[in-house]
């Protein structure tokens, strides 16, 4: 698809996309008829509405999850113009409003869709879990410390995702800039790449903290977890606003202190003062104080880690995202059986 996407104008591209809802519509209707499934689980994506229909006329209820407001998030890209922008928004509108139930990753979101004409009633705030058995507390692997320059008795402020603006690194390091002259057993580990690793690298020059501040470029997912269990403290300085940030809760799974904004979509995640500390959302000042206050607090970053990892064990994991789907469905079931 995206050597296709090269070669097409932008334009023609969008009209095969459209193009594909009626793949998806013969598809779907297809599996249906063989299949007879009591419902339908679909992932939203932009330009398609074939697979709510092929459901909503063979009256199978679909669920319809949807991670982010792609015509929103498309039409605002600086590097590609989306050219049918009326029409993303009007399928996309539609496809909300016409799956049994739509389900939103975050708050935030649902706002969102309630704000373009969906009915508030047929969203369901669900949000992302993580695989606990990849993410769970285990001992500290000395040898990864070692090659990080991690001495023992360094406590580690840290990062991991891709290094955009949208991730507000740049507030963090210079929140870690308040704090260091004062901590100085304290490191900030960055662990990820991307886009905007030259620009935090000459922040870190000037600011003087090549010894104080690691990036470690692009580690593989499999190996995340090594890394986040070398954290005393994980932060999530900055996210879109209708995003359900990932690194949170397998922060949470791995029972690490995390410090995230005060916003609407941290704010379905963690309760200030229980799983973590909020600070104000944007201020760099904020950021630092919590920071410094969990630094000379080990009791507080414990109690934070071991409710975080409760909160993941007993709602923010995959397993009960499913089961609460499938409550639903079960519940749709039931009401047919009275009506009939």
């Amino acid at each position: 698809l995206s050597k296709i996407k090269l070669i097409l104008p932008n334009f023609v591209f969008e009209l095969c996309e459209i193009g594909y809802s009626a793949y998806s519509f013969i598809q779907l209707s297809w599996i249906i008829h063989k299949d007879k499934p009591d419902f339908i689980y679909d992932r939203y994506i932009t330009f398609n509405v074939g697979c709510v229909l092929a459901a909503k006329l063979q009256k199978i209820p679909l669920f319809l999850e949807v991670n982010a407001p792609l015509a929103l998030e498309r039409s605002e890209q600086p590097d590609e113009k989306l050219f049918l922008k009326k029409i993303a928004f009007a399928m996309e509108r539609w496809d909300c409003s016409n799956a049994y139930k739509t389900i939103v990753v975050s708050t935030p979101l649902k706002g969102y869709l309630v704000s373009q004409g969906v009915d508030d009633s047929d969203i369901v705030v669900m949000p992302n879990g993580v695989n606990t058995e990849k993410f769970f507390p285990h001992k500290k692997n000395k040898q990864l410390a070692h090659q990080l320059g991690i001495a023992d008795n360094v406590t580690v402020i840290g990062f991991t995702g891709v290094l955009r603006h949208w991730h507000g690194l740049e507030m963090l390091i210079n929140a870690f800039s308040q704090i260091v002259t004062t901590e100085h057993d304290t490191m900030l580990l960055i662990v990820g790449d991307g886009p905007i690793r030259k620009e935090l690298d000459d922040q870190i020059s000037i600011l003087g903290l090549e010894d104080k501040v690691n990036i470690t470029g692009r580690v593989l997912y499999a190996d995340v977890p090594k890394y986040v269990n070398l954290f005393d403290i994980a932060v999530s300085p900055k996210a879109t606003f209708y995003a359900s940030p990932m690194k949170v809760i397998e922060y949470m799974a791995l029972s690490k202190s995390v410090v995230v904004p005060d916003s609407g979509n941290f704010l379905d995640i963690i309760t200030d003062d229980l799983e973590g500390a909020l600070f104000v959302d944007g201020s760099c000042d904020s950021l630092s104080q919590k920071l410094r206050a969990l630094l000379t607090n080990r009791a507080m970053r414990t109690r934070y880690g071991f409710n975080a990892h409760k909160k993941v064990r007993h709602r923010l994991n995959w397993v009960w995202n499913a089961d609460g789907v499938c409550a639903m469905v079960k519940e749709n079931l039931r009401k047919d059986l009275i009506q009939s």
